[in-house]
């Protein structure tokens, strides 16, 4: 085998291991069901942004609090009715070669606990909002996600944590100062 050959397999990329012929047929079942979910958290982001003024005597609604998460709910919502038609063209696509549903097992395969529990702590977030300091809250939820979701050891974890958490607590902080933005509960 001549060394073009070689250097030309190594540059190839190829699928990890995980990724196998029945995973990616699972694909736009996965997709319907992520899509969902995500578009549901899109809505509840949605509907609590609107809990909050987007006019008060402190800010005007160019600065409102409420912008930023509406914002992020409008495009994970975009973003999930995009990922939700792609999942179904593809299901339709494929639905003589798919292999029946095992609803509970796929999700579990999926990470639907994961997801879940990023769910809540959202949830949790978006509870405590307003009643709790915002930078303390956010700093919190940072270590939270960082923690749970880690990749690698806890030591790991915990200093990157720590350190993005920093990071953002500094950005809400000038951003704060810069451009008057009050940010609730702080």
């Amino acid at each position: 085998m001549s060394n073009e050959i070689m250097k030309e397999e190594e540059a190839t990329p190829s699928l990890p291991p995980e990724l196998t012929d029945e995973v990616i047929a699972r694909k736009p079942r996965r997709e319907v069901i992520g899509a969902l979910g995500l578009l549901a958290v899109a809505i509840v982001f949605g509907v609590e942004s609107f809990k909050t003024p987007f006019k008060d005597t402190l800010w005007e609604f160019y600065t409102s609090p409420t912008i930023f998460p509406l914002f992020m709910a409008i495009l994970l919502g975009a973003t999930s009715i995009a990922v939700l038609a792609r999942g179904i063209k593809e299901w339709h696509d494929q639905k003589d070669s798919l292999k029946p549903i095992h609803l509970i097992e796929d999700m579990k395969r999926w990470g639907m606990g994961r997801f879940m529990g990023g769910a809540g702590i959202i949830a949790a977030f978006l509870f405590f909002l307003g009643k709790v300091n915002f930078y303390l809250l956010s700093v919190i939820m940072i270590n939270i996600f960082g923690m749970i979701f880690r990749l690698g050891t806890l030591k790991k974890a915990l200093k990157s944590s720590l350190i993005t958490s920093a990071v953002v607590a500094i950005f809400l902080f000038i951003i704060s100062r810069v451009f008057g933005i009050v940010f609730p509960g702080a």
